[in-house]
């Protein structure tokens, strides 16, 4: 009882400090949108976005660049995290990842699960915060296709008006919410930087991997460039054939909504029905934590419990 207390303990005081540190990026979040909301109205926003644009991601502070900048991997991981728009840095990242890991190995200590499921619960809690922000860069990716559509209907219509295309990109940028305003705000920095168009847009495609939609784009601007053709039509069909695909995959996810449900449940059910059994009978699954053997027991039943939720999950995702 003793063990589950202090588990308890140490889970609340790390979940405090999580919802003081999401907390005031929270507050800070609506001052920023409050004093882009007012330079909008005032038509000044420009200089803000820039700034935004050009902010690093490698730390806050100058002594904490210094000290990651030189670690391989960390221009990769700062490239993650942009491709995510996420507000954390490469610092901010690797500390949570090493307090979530810490707090797992602790965990896995105080309830005399053994050394090696405390390191498989380190190893979990220091993944959690890279698949946080992976699941956010899907969710942005995701987003950016679904605004594409009216976002290339607006660049044709500015295209038919007599505008250029750079200027065309500024139009999306200035009039479409985030985060595909944010894409083609940078793509059109980059053009007046000194960058062709073809970088810009090919740029633009590696800030959104896996995204074909906007791969399409890219491809198509970069043949138009290249070959001529009425570009205002091109977006138009391009936008026409994205929400086309939508409806497809629309269809599809209700297709496999039942396998999905399945995979939820049989998830969701062995951590279930090990916290009710903790709770009914306490000793029933002592021995586990007791006996070294019990140790190895446990381990590969979590390890066998993520390889069924990675199979799981594939047999709901169809390639077309």
């Amino acid at each position: 009882m003793r063990e589950l207390l202090f588990a308890a303990v140490a889970f609340a005081i790390f979940a405090a400090v999580e919802a003081i540190y999401y907390g005031l990026q929270f507050v800070g979040d609506r001052r920023r949108a409050e004093l882009r909301r007012r330079l909008r109205a005032i038509g000044k926003e420009g200089a803000l976005d820039a700034e935004l644009l050009r902010r690093g991601r490698i730390a806050r502070q100058a002594w904490a660049e210094g000290l990651i900048a030189p670690i391989p991997g960390a221009r990769s991981i700062e490239q993650f995290l942009e491709q995510a728009d996420s507000r954390w840095t490469v610092a901010q990242l690797v500390a949570i990842s090493a307090g979530a890991a810490g707090t797992g190995v602790l965990l896995g200590l105080v309830l005399r699960l053994g050394v090696p499921v405390a390191l498989l619960l380190g190893v979990v809690g220091a993944g959690a915060p890279l698949l946080s922000v992976l699941s956010a860069r899907s969710r942005r990716s995701r987003k950016v296709s679904e605004q594409l559509p009216e976002a290339l209907e607006m660049m044709a219509r500015s295209l038919r008006a007599g505008h250029a295309l750079t200027s065309a990109f500024q139009v999306v940028a200035g009039e479409m919410p985030e985060p595909v305003c944010i894409e083609f705000a940078r793509s059109y920095d980059e053009q007046r930087l000194g960058l062709s168009l073809e970088q810009a847009v090919l740029h633009m495609a590696e800030r959104c991997p896996g995204n074909s939609d906007v791969k399409i784009f890219a491809v198509s601007a970069v043949i138009q460039r290249e070959t001529g053709g009425n570009l205002a039509e091109i977006l138009e069909k391009i936008a026409d054939t994205i929400r086309q695909r939508y409806r497809f995959y629309g269809k599809l996810r209700a297709l496999t909504g039942e396998g999905r449900a399945s995979a939820w449940v049989l998830g969701v059910l062995p951590i279930i029905v090990a916290l009710a059994v903790s709770v009914m009978n306490p000793g029933y699954l002592r021995t586990l934590a007791e006996n070294p053997s019990g140790h190895w027991i446990v381990g590969y039943a979590i390890a066998s419990w993520a390889a069924g939720i990675v199979w799981l999950r594939s047999l709901t995702q169809l390639e077309v």
